[in-house]
């Protein structure tokens, strides 16, 4: 079983080598042959300054891919993008909604640029994660900004047309900017991911990026899209850099050749992911198995989880509370790994449960 060494990776760089990390949000598996391909034809060829606007070719797949419609603009990963949304749009100050639990860039977002967050927590049903579309339209009335996600992050919901399209119709009653991280969006299992921007087209910035499909976080690129006056908005509070041109083009080559590698890698993510979620069951906690992503939501028994689980499982997640307030009995698991270190990581866990 090969595994990344650890002084090239953050994930199995940042706790001793007794730890399991499940923790950030990269995989653990070699990328696809042809990105690694065209990486190589890249760096041997011509690596000076790109235009400013990035490879024309590129933006014109991701419209095709995604069937999104507008401006594309390329920034240097999708969390820029969160940021500059929010200084684009809002004002310090200003209420800024967004679902939780959710990644933490979105809080931090909100919060340093000195906004205020509005909360809207998730149902949280035996049937799984639901949108609060009765919360959301009473915050809607404080904030101009919403920021989405979508598949969700930490709990792997992928939502449903129906879901959607009421969202859009509370954004548009309350006139509201809607920014959609829909950076895994490759990433599902039985429900195909469907674009927000499909049901609010023009008031939608679609964040996208190819980090988490196709493990290149190490090569940070993303791209907004949308309507221009809104895109131009966004990327007057974006840095003033140029695109990556390793980046682009294994973007590029992701997309056009990268979709074997992804579908294998989907198998992979599926067996770890019901693997987890039966093992969830018998040990009696709260899961709902994600529709999306390569992330598990797991409530365990006792606060200050991710702490415990560090300490007496000797296992790695990220702490529930960083994902929002009120959530320190939750960790996130990443199962993008191998099914020998899952499972050891997950009998790890269960010794520590029984004990505790």
């Amino acid at each position: 079983m090969k595994l990344p060494p650890r002084q090239d990776s953050l994930k199995w760089s940042a706790y001793p080598e007794d730890v399991l990390p499940l923790w950030v949000a990269d995989m653990d598996f070699p990328v696809a042959e042809p990105i690694r391909r065209a990486i190589q034809a890249r760096a041997e060829g011509f690596l000076g300054y790109p235009p400013r606007e990035g490879d024309k070719e590129l933006k014109a797949l991701l419209l095709e891919r995604t069937g999104l419609q507008g401006e594309v603009a390329f920034m240097p990963g999708v969390v820029v993008g969160l940021y500059a949304a929010v200084a684009a749009f809002t004002a310090p100050g200003h209420g800024v909604l967004t679902q939780v639990p959710v990644y933490p860039p979105f809080l931090s977002a909100i919060r340093e640029q000195g906004r205020t967050l509005l909360a809207n927590p998730l149902k949280e049903t035996e049937a799984g994660y639901r949108l609060d579309l009765g919360g959301l339209e009473r915050l809607a009335y404080a904030s101009r900004l919403l920021l989405f996600c979508h598949p969700q992050n930490p709990t792997g919901r992928v939502f449903t047309e129906e879901e959607l399209s009421a969202l859009a119709q509370v954004a548009r009653k309350h006139d509201l900017v809607v920014v959609s991280d829909e950076l895994h969006a490759p990433l599902t299992y039985e429900r195909p991911h469907i674009p927000l921007a499909r049901f609010l087209p023009e008031r939608t910035i679609t964040l996208l990026g190819p980090g988490k499909a196709y493990n290149l976080a190490g090569l940070p690129m993303g791209a907004a899209v949308g309507p221009k006056p809104l895109v131009e908005a966004l990327k007057r509070h974006l840095p003033h850099t140029f695109p990556n041109v390793l980046a682009m083009a294994a973007w590029k080559a992701a997309l056009l050749e990268g979709e074997g590698w992804l579908r294998e890698v989907l198998g992979m993510l599926r067996q770890n992911r019901d693997r987890l979620a039966a093992w969830a069951q018998e040990m009696g906690l709260f899961h709902v198995p994600p529709e999306g992503t390569y992330l598990a939501w797991l409530r365990m028994p006792f606060p200050k989880a991710a702490s415990r689980l560090l300490e007496e499982a000797r296992v790695a997640l990220n702490p529930g509370e960083n994902f929002g307030k009120g959530y320190d009995r939750y960790v996130r698991l990443n199962f993008a790994t191998y099914p020998e270190v899952l499972e050891e990581a997950l009998s790890r866990m269960a010794q520590a449960l029984k004990k505790g």
